[in-house]
């Protein structure tokens, strides 16, 4: 028989054992609640398409809802703020696009994205289309060009704010083409479509998602896609570089980025599971039917094409004066 000091250590180490095995099983797993996804833009443009898309299949993998929380507004600067102050638990997370960094360039804002922010995963990439009212006697670049500079001042051309990827491409239309044009700042990519194919204002750059239906339905006529190459969606419509214009060639992306400084488990573990989302065939078909294209990249590879995006619209956006109103 065990003596009575030995039976007393058994049942101290016995009890200690099982509070340790309570505490390890106490701790769970995340995530173990809903997460918040923010997007800064409103419903129906490339930035609500293809989040959504992505937090219905993630949901399932982490077993988890995944809430989209639209915070459109002053170019997606109240959106991504929200993001920046957010806990740093991995249950908020929020959109990225090419806006982020012209929009920073345009102006000192509450936050800096190459500090302020956790990148997490590219998503997608998509080119824009420039359109114009169906009234306006134009069907090529070249005759867009010649309308507008016989009109100085009174054409209105559109976009998702001032200082986003948008208004930076017609203010480089402008430039390079010797328009003078006004600009006329939305909060949505559909709101200034419905203006434009209300004749409202006369032309347009806008994400292709929110545009090709317009175009399709006739409301908006596409003179040229900013992609290097055609889509097959609107096979029709020429690239920027055949219409003259290599320099507003451009692709906006989307991407997933959390507060600073989150714990990198929590990083990796959304990394690898939104690469492994964008792998399925359905999501790339998914994407593919709102003229996006998937583009999975490591965390790396992300960063450095923010820091590149950043040298190359800051520069512009600062070269031209763009600011925020």
């Amino acid at each position: 028989m065990l003596s009575r000091i030995a039976r007393r250590c058994w049942m101290a180490a016995a009890i200690s054992a099982g509070f340790l095995i309570a505490a390890t099983g106490a701790k769970a797993e995340w995530p173990e609640k809903p997460i918040r996804f923010i997007v800064n833009a409103g419903a129906g443009g490339a930035a609500d398409s293809t989040a959504r898309i992505l937090a219905d299949a993630l949901s399932k993998r982490l077993g988890q809802p995944i809430v989209i929380d639209n915070k459109p507004g002053a170019s997606g600067v109240i959106g991504l703020d929200t993001v920046a102050k957010s806990p740093l638990d991995g249950y908020t997370i929020g959109n990225s696009n090419l806006a982020t960094y012209t929009v920073t360039a345009a102006k000192s804002l509450p936050y800096k994205p190459e500090k302020d922010f956790t990148p997490i995963a590219k998503q997608w990439t998509q080119p824009n289309l420039l359109g114009v009212n169906p009234a306006v006697p134009v069907r090529t670049v070249a005759e867009l060009v010649s309308y507008t500079k016989a009109r100085p001042g009174e054409v209105f051309y559109g976009s998702t704010g001032s200082g986003t990827a948008l208004h930076v491409l017609g203010v480089l239309f402008a430039n390079l083409s010797g328009a003078e044009l006004t600009h006329v700042p939305y909060k949505s990519a559909p709101a200034a479509e419905l203006d434009l194919a209300a004749g409202q204002i006369q032309m347009l750059f806008s994400n292709f998602t929110s545009m090709e239906p317009q175009v399709r339905a006739g409301r908006i006529r596409a003179l040229a896609i900013t992609g290097p190459s055609r889509s097959p969606l609107l096979p029709d419509v020429p690239t920027i570089r055949e219409a003259g214009f290599p320099a507003l060639e451009m692709e906006t992306w989307g991407g997933v980025v959390g507060p600073a400084n989150m714990p990198p488990a929590i990083v990796e573990r959304l990394h690898r599971e939104i690469n492994a989302v964008l792998a399925d065939p359905e999501i790339i078909r998914k994407h593919e039917r709102v003229g996006a294209k998937v583009a999975p990249v490591s965390i790396a590879e992300f960063r450095k094409m923010l820091a590149g995006d950043s040298t190359r619209w800051g520069e512009v956006v600062k070269r031209n004066n763009i600011t925020l109103d």
